[in-house]
């Protein structure tokens, strides 16, 4: 029965996640992590980083991130339900919408929301990397790794992948 409970919750949280996750699903990350390691404890912060890490390493759709932290919660089923849930409420508001918003798309109203959500979506990513960095680094070298890797990412024009695999060796090789 705690089971059922817990995928209830998982489904009826993702579901409005889902609806909020504006430029994708990575957006909505800072609530997922206060519902699943703040409010519930069903995984840790470094569960969460980690989920999240193997969800962008895996090939496939950002999603697999929600289907891992339900397959933690509840299992098979836990993921199946969290995957429906964080992509079937976005998929039907986008395709209904997406009639509406081509129809007027020549309307004063439809820019001035456009030129509304990206500064929201671009706040929403960050208060993501916050969030992801804040789980991950647990002491002042992967504090100084995350800054300086967040630096050269914004300040060059080098493939961001670099930054990462470089601070991904200095973890194997017990740096960090």
């Amino acid at each position: 029965m705690k089971e059922s409970s817990a995928i209830f919750a998982l489904v009826a949280q993702f579901a409005l996640l889902s609806l909020l996750s504006f430029g994708g699903v990575n957006v909505v990350l800072p609530e997922a992590h206060r519902f699943v390691v703040d409010l519930h404890q069903w995984v840790t912060d470094q569960e969460f980083a980690d989920f999240f890490a193997i969800a962008q390493a895996a090939p496939g759709p950002n999603f697999l991130f929600f289907a891992l932290l339900g397959w933690k919660v509840a299992g098979f089923l836990g993921a199946v339900a969290a995957a429906i849930a964080i992509i079937v409420p976005a998929a039907t508001l986008a395709f209904i919408i997406g009639g509406v918003w081509h129809r007027f798309r020549n309307a004063r109203w439809r820019r001035a929301v456009q030129a509304g959500l990206a500064p929201v979506t671009i706040g929403l990513v960050f208060s993501s990397g916050f969030v992801l960095s804040a789980a991950a680094d647990h002491g002042w070298v992967t504090l100084a790794i995350t800054a300086l890797t967040t630096i050269l990412t914004l300040a060059s024009d080098i493939n961001p992948l670099w930054f990462f695999l470089g601070a991904g060796l200095l973890g194997v090789a017990g740096l960090t």
